[in-house]
């Protein structure tokens, strides 16, 4: 079993990230801002309806306008539309303008079809059927068969209903990509994706040429959260279109409207959960009837219970398909909704024994999980991070006046695992430079300094002096970035491809330096013999000759694994007469195994609670049960949020011998989990009752408020 350098001078320091500098001056080009000679500009044409068969579609006089260079429809007549923006086909023309007032010429006739928006909808008896085998489609039921009995005979019951809407992925550089075809069997993509071996495969198959034809550059990307794995309906329309045009370059990106319809979901999580407690406040049953949606097509299951252990269980999930865009894998799938369903759950019941939640949790923990003792430390670290011991009162005793503050918390984990099958090459050159590359691509987590940090601290280098290639499907094989597999999966080949580059580099030096090969070692620049200085790093480079020295590498056993847990606390400020939440602060605690960068992973992390304050506070789509159509696809009405928005946040890493020991885990996503569920359980905290609906808007707040007073509540 491999292991890493015991002690390292770059590996678990704060490096800043190679492609900083580029991306904060504006001088990094993204997919969306690469315009190859001749582009042209594509534009889809969506369905404006919610559910409906096409009765006729003609697209003549759009092909006779002025620029208009090709189009091609993906369904044609008889065909039906699921969704208000699934896609009918797509233009090419001249300039995107062009292209728009083409789309806007072609002629649809549709026939409209009942239609189902909302769950509730969907749901209802008589509701029309969209789907076959019906709207609502049961899972199996998972039960211990002594759960009703334990829960009768809980001291205490809890019985409520908890909701976390559909969000979307508002991705900061939509989907899409630029395709050119080079020749017959031959084309040239730049797409904005977390898979750039997958995007190439999916063309190949798409127009039936070999992946290796299909050449895919990422150089960065502007975001992806999970929904960018595949050239998508919308790049093989451009493939589509670039051929009908002579080979022309046509540059597709979905507009910001289309971003919320078509660019996918995350899908929402509904719980009827029953939870039986005994009076010291251990759990003994929890009973759960669940139900989400991931559009009009997808499931939308989640993990319940979550982390905890419950000696009696029982769980029944129902799928509800309704006429909405579909879900897409975001940023930790599934478990942001368990979590935040569970928390909400667990902080209910622990106020109705009349338990500080922290320690009610920690009554809970699982008794035979690994992840148990880790929680126990950073439970510690982050309680005495947010002031919970000096800070935190029970629901109602948090002061007389209209602003009331309160604490809250969650626990969540994650898997973070990386694959053994991945590859990168090394390459020492004459000159001093030295290369890594491989087909893998930077999400934005810091994955080209990652491979620059691992292969200068094998040659004794700086990171600068690493040229980091990635983002190129020619490339060697590399990671997708999805369930934070990158770092753990790229990691351990770049380091076995720089150990044998250097192992092969001392070979060949160390006749000219008069020496054996076990002999010389490198730092600092420097090539030693028996551990003193002979010569610098570009002097003994040009001993190379004319040839390089170049190895490509997989995987050593031993230098990842998988299975990490986190916690967070929160702390909140509401206004019970507006409804209106004003965080405080946020810590964050998580575990990841060895950090290679600090500093890129303290990025990943406040990204993470970033992405987990919108869902709790300002994000939900918005669905028209009349028209059937998205309220809020836009940027001005689906709230995200802005900078006075964002509280103190403290990152705190498990970073421990034994953490380190573990080797690369990946942290792409655990950051991002608990925080709606610590937010949530911060403002009912606060306001003395429970906010069982997400977000915590000031409607919702108030909502909550005046159901309690009604004793609805």
């Amino acid at each position: 079993m491999a292991s890493w350098p015991q002690n390292p001078k770059l590996i678990g320091g704060r490096i800043p990230r190679l492609d900083g500098l580029g991306k904060a001056s504006g001088k990094t080009k993204y997919p969306s801002d690469v315009r190859p000679d001749g582009t042209l500009f594509g534009v889809l044409l969506t369905s404006p309806v919610p559910y409906a068969k096409i009765k006729s579609i003609d697209a003549s006089a759009a092909a006779k306008m002025p620029g208009v260079k090709a189009i091609h429809l993906v369904v044609e007549a008889g065909g039906t539309l699921h969704y208000q923006g699934e896609t009918i086909g797509g233009v090419a023309a001249e300039t995107e303008e062009k292209a728009r007032d083409a789309v806007r010429a072609i002629k649809v006739e549709y026939e409209i079809l009942p239609h189902v928006a909302t769950e509730e909808q969907a749901m209802a008896p008589g509701a029309p059927q969209i789907m076959n085998g019906g709207n609502v489609r049961k899972g199996r039921e998972v039960a211990n068969p002594k759960v009703d009995e334990a829960y009768r005979a809980a001291d205490f019951k809890l019985d409520s209903t908890y909701s976390i809407p559909v969000i979307t992925h508002v991705c900061l550089e939509s989907h899409g990509l630029t395709v050119r075809w080079d020749n017959d069997d031959h084309m040239t993509v730049w797409a904005s994706t977390q898979n750039v071996g997958g995007v190439s495969g999916e063309l190949a198959g798409a127009f039936q040429i070999p992946a290796t034809n299909v050449h895919t550059m990422t150089e960065v990307m502007g975001g992806g959260f999970g929904s960018k794995f595949g050239a998508d309906v919308w790049g093989v329309i451009a493939g589509h279109l670039s051929k009908k045009a002579g080979g022309k370059p046509v540059r597709m990106f979905l507009d910001r409207s289309q971003e919320h319809l078509t660019g996918g979901n995350r899908p929402s999580g509904t719980a009827h959960i029953q939870m039986g407690a005994t009076k010291d406040g251990m759990l003994t049953a929890m009973i759960a009837e669940t139900h989400g949606t991931g559009g009009s097509s997808r499931g939308a299951n989640f993990p319940l219970p979550y982390v905890y252990f419950v000696p009696n269980a029982k769980r029944s999930h129902s799928d509800v398909y309704v006429n909405g865009g579909d879900a897409r894998a975001m940023r930790a799938p599934g478990h942001p909704q368990g979590c935040a369903l569970m928390e909400a759950a667990m902080d209910d019941i622990a106020a109705m024994i009349g338990i500080d939640p922290l320690d009610f949790r920690i009554k809970n923990l699982p008794p035979k999980d690994f992840r148990t003792p880790i929680y126990l430390q950073e439970l510690e670290l982050g309680a005495k991070a947010i002031g919970w011991k000096e800070k935190w009162k029970p629901r109602g005793q948090n002061g007389s006046g209209t602003i009331k503050r309160g604490l809250g918390l969650g626990l969540h984990q994650w898997g973070g695992g990386g694959t053994t099958d991945k590859q990168v090459s090394c390459t020492i050159n004459p000159d001093g430079s030295v290369e890594v590359k491989s087909a893998t691509q930077d999400l934005g987590t810091g994955t080209r300094t990652i491979l620059a940090i691992i292969t200068a601290e094998v040659l004794g280098l700086k990171t600068t002096d690493i040229k980091s290639n990635i983002g190129d499907s020619l490339f060697p094989p590399g990671q997708p970035s999805g369930g934070s597999t990158t770092a753990p999966s790229m990691s351990p080949p770049a380091y076995n491809a720089a150990l044998q580059a250097r192992d092969a580099f001392l070979a060949k030096i160390a006749p000219a330096l008069a020496a054996e090969a076990q002999q010389l070692s490198l730092a600092d620049g420097q090539v030693l013999i028996d551990g003193q200085p002979k010569i610098s790093w570009k002097d003994a480079c040009r001993k190379l000759g004319m040839g390089s020295v170049s190895v490509t590498a997989g995987a050593l056993p031993g230098l990842s694994s998988n299975g990490v847990g986190g916690c967070q606390f929160a702390e909140a400020e509401v206004d019970v007469e507006t409804g209106v939440v004003k965080l405080k602060k946020i810590v964050a605690v998580q575990d990841s195994g060895l950090i290679i960068d600090m500093l890129t992973w303290e990025s990943q992390v406040y990204g993470g609670v970033i992405g987990g304050i919108n869902p709790a506070l300002f994000e939900e789509r918005v669905m028209d049960p009349g028209s059937g159509l998205m309220l809020n696809a836009d940027m001005e009405m689906y709230k995200l949020a802005g900078a006075s928005d964002i509280p103190e946040i403290v990152v705190i890493p498990l970073d421990t011998p034994e953490m380190r020991a573990r080797g690369v885990i990946g942290v792409g996503e655990p950051p991002t989990i608990s925080t709606a569920a610590a937010i949530r359980n911060a403002v009912s905290n606060a306001i003395g009752v429970p906010v069982n609906k997400w977000p915590m808007t000031p409607m919702n707040v108030l909502d909550a408020l005046a159901a309690a007073k009604q004793g609805k509540a």
